[in-house]
């Protein structure tokens, strides 16, 4: 049976506001989506008159207090679940088999710190995850104990 052998917490994906988990297995990595812009049409699809002269400071309020929300409630339905019943889930996203995997680096630049893999297939494709300061460490360890042969 397949397990998990690491998680890293809250990557950024293709936009600053998609937010994920990446479950790290023997065999795999799976990114599971907790936060999408799509979470939030309701409240950003609303342009009134108010938010014109005053701004959408409630609206912020609205979307921090949102995604709060959905971080506790998405990664409660991955609470003693399988990978497989992970990624049955509506919000998994995408996953890559270690097979898959030409390397991995952890890019550690001025402006943006990210998570990047090659795959093999399709050829020269690289999957990206925006970092933040903290995690590196973090994500170093967990490529060196699933990874260790192609992590960069």
């Amino acid at each position: 049976m397949e397990g998990v052998v690491g998680v890293l917490k809250g990557v950024r994906g293709r936009t600053a506001d998609t937010v994920y988990d990446l479950f790290f297995t023997d065999k795999r990595m799976m990114a599971a989506i907790l936060i999408h812009p799509s979470d939030f049409n309701d409240i950003y699809g609303k342009i009134d008159l108010k938010t014109l002269v005053f701004g959408n400071l409630s609206k912020q309020r609205a979307v921090k207090r949102r995604s709060l929300d959905l971080i506790e409630s998405r990664r409660s339905a991955f609470a003693n679940k399988t990978v497989d019943e992970i990624l049955a889930l509506p919000r998994s996203d995408l996953e890559i088999d270690y097979e898959n995997i030409v390397y991995v680096t952890v890019k550690k630049g001025i402006l943006r710190k990210s998570l990047e893999f090659a795959v093999k297939n399709p050829l020269g494709k690289k999957v990206s995850f925006s970092l933040e300061e903290s995690q590196i460490a973090e994500a170093e360890e967990l490529l060196k104990k699933v990874l260790p042969g192609k992590a960069k």
